[in-house]
């Protein structure tokens, strides 16, 4: 097996400085909140890395002109294990379109960090590994591992057309099954998209550096977006369905993912339930735990707990 390396997406928006540059194009103080606030998730993700993949052989956590902070990174920096990419460096020779605060757009330019391997995996910092994982489970020989199911293209269901065109009226967030159906329009399947859910994505580069190097103009429509658009596809998508019609996937279901969502409505009594489940359960090999930043106090410390100690045990 040849290297694998992680890829993470991270930013700090509570910082002054960022804070500064994305209120000179955000129209509502709302988005800003939603969309850009965190609470330590870099920090359980990159060290769920580390002792769940320890085979993965350098951790990229690409970001804006800054730097995470947590106990050991700078020994993780110096060791090169892990390594802060910045947005200038993926978006060299496209400058013209930073500072961009698109999640969508900097997936799309993933593949241009330096010495990246050819199979990589993509996290978004809100997603954990709780339990051991092999290299098989993310590539086996030339082909990535894929988790989710099959479903009915957007472009061909009335009701999701019409859903689309009314999030759009009253401007309301893109829709994340939307733009992978997208994905798998622009890469040829017209009547059904491969759903994936919030985990770990496995990724190969020469796929997604050769379809750019041959429709160039839709690297440009991509990340021309400062904010997400309805006219952008999920990039990771795009990979996975190219995978799939170059025979080059394997497919299973999402039995050993757990997403936990609207964590800021949950009380402690609720997580603590949830968390017991997750520890008798297995099979669970990833967690996305989502709107922890807005979690209570008390909840956010019964996560941390939790997961803290996944990490030492």
């Amino acid at each position: 097996m040849r290297s694998i390396d992680a890829v993470i997406t991270w930013v700090d928006g509570s910082k002054e400085n960022y804070k500064k540059k994305i209120e000179k194009h955000l129209t509502t103080s709302t988005n800003y909140k939603r969309q850009y606030l965190q609470a330590n998730e870099i920090e359980y993700c990159v060290k769920s890395i580390l002792k769940f993949a320890p085979f993965v052989r350098r951790i990229f956590i690409v970001t804006d002109n800054q730097k995470p902070s947590f106990k050991n990174l700078e020994d993780l920096i110096v060791s090169n294990k892990v390594k802060i990419v910045d947005h200038k460096e993926i978006f060299k020779g496209y400058e013209q379109y930073l500072p961009t605060f698109n999640i969508r757009s900097i997936d799309a330019m993933l593949h241009r960090i330096e010495d990246l391997s050819e199979k990589f995996v993509y996290f978004n910092d809100d997603v954990f590994l709780i339990n051991n994982i092999r290299e098989e489970d993310w590539f086996v020989e030339n082909k990535g591992v894929l988790m989710g199911n099959w479903a009915k293209s957007y472009s061909i269901n009335p009701l999701k057309v019409l859903s689309g065109k009314f999030k759009k009226i009253f401007g309301l967030r893109p829709s994340f099954n939307a733009s992978q159906s997208k994905a798998a329009n622009i890469s040829g399947f017209k009547k059904e998209y491969f759903k994936s859910y919030h985990t770990a994505r496995p990724q190969i580069k020469s796929l997604i550096k050769e379809f750019y190097s041959k429709n160039p103009e839709s690297l440009i429509n991509q990340i021309k977006y400062r904010f997400r658009n309805y006219n952008q596809f999920m990039p990771y998508s795009l990979c996975w369905h190219l995978m799939i019609k170059e025979n080059r996937a394997i497919i299973k279901g999402v039995k050993e993912l757990k997403e936990v969502k609207q964590t800021k409505n949950f009380n402690p009594g609720q997580i603590i339930s949830i968390l017991k489940k997750i520890d008798a359960t297995k099979e669970v090999k990833y967690l996305n735990i989502q709107d922890l930043n807005y979690a209570s106090k008390d909840v956010f410390m019964i996560f941390d707990k939790w997961m803290r100690k996944k990490l030492q045990g």
